[in-house]
């Protein structure tokens, strides 16, 4: 009589190891699909991209440095800031960028999707009002419809002028890979 009961308290144990394991398993799978997919892009004060670039031997041009007296220029100021709002607006989770060296897919690649055609005041359209145009191949009502509020003038005006200085918009350099047979699109003003 007692074999059969290690018998069956053997076989039972064995039943509670392979349910252990495969509650384990399957723990680690939707913990790892429960994960955040989006990448999050943090930009370094200038500050600390000053430092990391003199610490590898690099500094910032003299003829930069002594017209604006050592301090940064309007101009960088202004792509820092605008950089700055990308970041702290989320812009780099879902769109890819260089300048921001964000890696998005939810929304279109900014590389390619600004156009030469595009002006500031058609970017600033499609920061505020996103569905009045949407790239070919997304959905509407993706992008939060909200940054006409949420932004103020002067925030939007440096996100504009960062998305115009780092991509082919504004006409000044050259369009997305492949020219404009191969241009996403943005409006056309």
């Amino acid at each position: 009589m007692i074999q059969p009961s290690w018998k069956k308290l053997l076989i039972e144990g064995w039943w509670f190891i392979i349910a252990a394991v495969i509650g384990l398993a399957v723990g680690f799978v939707i913990g790892d699909f429960a994960a955040s997919p989006k990448t999050e892009t943090v930009l370094a004060p200038a500050s600390a991209q000053k430092e990391a670039g003199a610490a590898e031997g690099g500094s910032q041009p003299a003829e930069a440095e002594a017209e604006s007296g050592g301090a940064a220029t309007e101009e960088t100021a202004q792509l820092e800031g605008g950089a700055e709002v990308f970041a702290s607006n989320g812009c780099g989770s879902c769109h890819a960028f260089a300048a921001a060296k964000s890696t998005g897919e939810i929304g279109p690649n900014l590389n390619e999707f600004l156009a030469p055609d595009d002006d500031k005041a058609g970017i600033e359209e499609m920061i505020v009002s996103p569905n009045s145009e949407i790239a070919e191949g997304f959905e509407p009502n993706v992008m939060p419809q909200t940054y006409g509020q949420s932004l103020s003038k002067g925030e939007l005006d440096e996100l504009v002028q960062f998305l115009i200085d780092n991509s082919p918009a504004g006409g000044t350099k050259p369009e997305g890979p492949g020219g404009e047979e191969n241009d996403a699109g943005g409006p056309s003003n």
